[in-house]
């Protein structure tokens, strides 16, 4: 059952699944743009929204899209309120 299950996530394409690994969450949501240590950090310190099951971190695509989403516009307040 367990090789069936396998085989079967398989044929789902990574951009349809909401679960991703670390080096999937780095390759799709983060396009490379920071280091893996950095991710990994960012975990540790508790400021990016995953789970931990054993010693495997995953993440849900859309709470980092919405993590995304909230930071970019926590930095663009930030910056016009110091502009203004």
């Amino acid at each position: 059952m367990r090789d069936f299950y396998k085989q079967s996530i398989d044929y789902i394409p990574a951009a349809k699944r909401n679960t991703l690994t670390l080096k999937e969450a780095w390759e799709e949501v983060f396009e490379c743009q920071i280091s893996k240590d950095k991710l990994y950090a960012e975990c540790r310190a508790g400021r990016l929204p995953h789970t931990k099951v054993g010693s495997k971190i995953l993440f849900r695509r859309d709470s980092l899209l919405a993590w995304f989403h909230e930071q970019e516009t926590k930095n663009y307040s930030a910056n016009i309120e110091s502009h203004a």
